[in-house]
């Protein structure tokens, strides 16, 4: 009998979560770091005692969320590449259904994801030669152009996995995909690379369905058809000129146990390894190496398509287009226009390049799974609901309008007039006007309709624009609303977050528009609120570097607590994680600083007010929280920002 060579592809998937949900597992639960016998962390760990190799893929979203909450998990995924355990696949950062979107923003997400490998995990980019289509929805027309792009950092992509069903046509010709579907047909065409027609040299690797339907074993009879189907490739192999692959490639989570799938996957899973250590006749491989060596015999036209659950059983459609163009969905996909339309506009008018940038990476994000629903089937289905877009990606679409902010600070920026500015107007296109201060080296957004808080805040002083308040890209779950408090998990604090009425009303007034100082003035007219009556008066100078607040608190409101929600330099905080966060401390003062920025918030008499030492500061997605208390009112505090023009 001769051999196969086999690959094993784990795809890992998450949004930039966080920790601390009542719907869903948490990041900690996902990555097994609290031992037990789930997460991906037992994969690698069964991987590392097998001495298996295997491929990845991580989702730059999740990378983002890993490298701010659990850093110390990358030192397993470095530490499997020096032992040749693990080889990296690339895929778009935001896993968005890329033949939905234009060849540029396609560009920049294959970047973005290639930059994450390149300086957080020292891969070399030129290496990363697989690629891993989001949802595995391929489009040859659509994809096949961009993924080669010789201007990539990798240089452009040369192999894609693509599910073996899309070998078949979908309508014409036999057999059909529908006939392999149904399972009436093997060949040793489906274990080829295949040159794609048209694909401008990239050449498919074909994900077995029959390996993905048993792997993990759930029982002793998937073993045994495992076994049946490799000894067949096995002997087909020593019988052709070009060497067969059998590729198992499918969500992490399914072998780990986690996210709804079953919790015995991993038990499963090692006995599966059990069984390849038993057979060295299938030699497990690393694809980016593999297809180094190997050759491809045949070209076939790859049509529109995905796999078997997601076209036929979920009700998608071959190419997705019954989920993206479904009514439910079309209030998101205005939201996401309207944005992608508006920071174009601001970038045509010119505005600073790194603001500029840091849009298009929160437009890059927020197009994650681009319309998914929830399937009547399957580990995530819901079989008594309507089929219809998720609760938690309708609020990732929703929240997409937070880079017209970003857009409109960068084209500040450029355009500011040497003066200190206060407005109202609804920047982020949610019906509510929002508050606007903004002078020559800031530009601050308050929400009025929520808590009259301080939700951004950006540093234009520098060479370049930093948000140093407000984490838009982080985790909303399933809230929708713009710059609503998050309360489970806490997670968008903002800053002058009043403990206990984040959400309440306000109305304000600008009181000096233009010139020497702007001034506005916050009131809280929540009806039965506690805090209502409070005011909160605005002051930014031209030229100062600090927003001046000052409290009048009703009479009946005791033991307030203010939290101050810091992200400086938030674009690098999610690129490159908390390895250069400091934080700074003074008895007047807190605060904290990132790559270059400081963010701080400080008392003008600590006599009247006090931080909290003991509560804060607590961290939340991207950022830190202080937390400071009135011993008298009124009172006044300074929040401020200044670069230092280095990391």
């Amino acid at each position: 009998m001769g051999c196969i060579d086999f690959a094993i592809v784990h795809h890992a998937n998450q949004y930039i979560i966080t920790n601390g949900y009542r719907n869903r597992e948490g990041l900690d639960d996902v990555l097994g770091i609290r031992g037990g016998h789930t997460g991906y962390l037992k994969i690698l760990e069964l991987h590392q005692e097998y001495k298996i190799p295997f491929n990845l893929h991580l989702s730059g979203t999740l990378f983002e969320t890993i490298l701010w909450h659990c850093p110390d998990f990358l030192d397993h995924l470095r530490a499997l590449r020096e032992q040749g355990l693990v080889d990296f696949i690339c895929s778009s950062y935001g896993q968005n259904i890329m033949r939905f979107f234009d060849y540029q923003h396609n560009f920049r997400q294959l970047n973005e994801c290639i930059r994450l490998y390149r300086e957080q995990l020292g891969a070399e980019p030129r290496e990363l030669k697989v690629f891993w289509p989001p949802e595995r929805i391929w489009d040859t027309k659509r994809l096949a152009p961009v993924l080669t792009d010789g201007d990539l950092l990798n240089q452009g992509h040369q192999y894609v996995l693509i599910d073996d069903r899309l070998f078949y046509p979908a309508r014409h010709g036999m057999p059909s995909r529908r006939v392999f579907d149904e399972g009436l047909e093997r060949s040793c065409a489906d274990f080829y690379p295949c040159r794609i027609v048209q694909g401008n040299g990239l050449t498919a690797l074909p994900i077995s369905s029959f390996l993905r339907q048993n792997i993990p074993p759930r029982d002793n009879g998937s073993l045994e058809r495992l076994d049946e189907l490799f000894r067949w490739l096995a002997e087909k192999n020593s019988q052709v000129e070009c060497s067969l692959i059998a590729i198992y490639g499918d969500d992490l989570e399914k072998s780990s146990g986690c996210c709804g799938w079953d919790e015995g996957g991993p038990a499963q899973y090692e006995a599966f390894l059990q069984w390849l250590v038993r057979n060295p006749w299938v030699r497990p491989v690393k694809l980016n190496q593999w297809v180094s060596t190997t050759c491809v015999a045949c070209q076939k036209p790859i049509e529109v398509g995905s796999y078997f659950e997601m076209s036929r059983q979920f009700g998608a459609g071959e190419g997705y287009e019954k989920w993206y163009f479904d009514p439910n969905w079309k209030l998101y996909r205005g939201y996401y226009a309207w944005t992608e339309e508006k920071v174009a506009e601001i970038s045509a008018k010119g505005g600073d390049p790194d603001l500029l940038e840091m849009a298009g990476k929160h437009l890059l994000a927020s197009s994650w799974e681009t319309a998914w629903h929830t399937p009547p089937y399957g580990v995530h289905g819901n079989a008594a609901s309507a089929i219809e877009p998720s609760p938690w990606i309708k609020a990732v679409t929703s929240h997409s309008r937070h880079a017209a902010v970003i857009a409109e600070a960068a084209y500040w920026m450029k355009h500011k007039d040497g003066s200190a500015c206060a407005c109202l107007e609804d920047i982020d296109n949610d019906g509510q006007e929002e508050l606007i201060l903004k002078n020559e080296r800031l530009f601050a957004v308050f929400s009025p309709a929520c808590g009259g808080r301080l939700v951004y805040l950006f540093n234009v002083s520098g060479a370049g624009g930093k948000m140093v308040i407000g984490n838009p890209s982080d985790d909303w779950n399933w809230l929708e609303e713009l710059n609503k408090y998050m309360r489970v998990p806490p997670n968008h604090p903002g800053a002058l977050a009043e403990a206990g009425y984040e959400d309440d009303r306000y109305e304000a007034a600008v009181t000096e528009h233009h010139g020497d100082e702007a001034r506005a003035i916050l009131v809280n007219k929540q009806e039965n609120s506690q805090a209502e009556g409070l005011e909160k008066s605005l002051r930014l100078v031209r030229g100062s570097d600090e927003i001046e607040v000052t409290y009048q608190l009703p009479g009946n409101l005791a033991d307030l607590a203010i939290d101050c929600g810091l992200s400086p330099d938030y674009a690098h905080l999610l690129r490159a994680g908390r390895g250069l966060l400091k934080e700074h401390a003074a008895p007047d003062s807190r605060g904290f600083s990132n790559n270059g920025v400081s963010v701080w918030v400080r008392l003008e008499d600590p006599a009247r007010t006090v931080f909290d030492s003991e509560a804060m500061p607590r961290e939340f997605g991207h950022g830190c929280t202080i937390r400071l208390r009135p011993v008298t009112a009124p009172f006044t505090i300074w929040i401020g920002t200044e670069q230092t023009g280095g990391p």
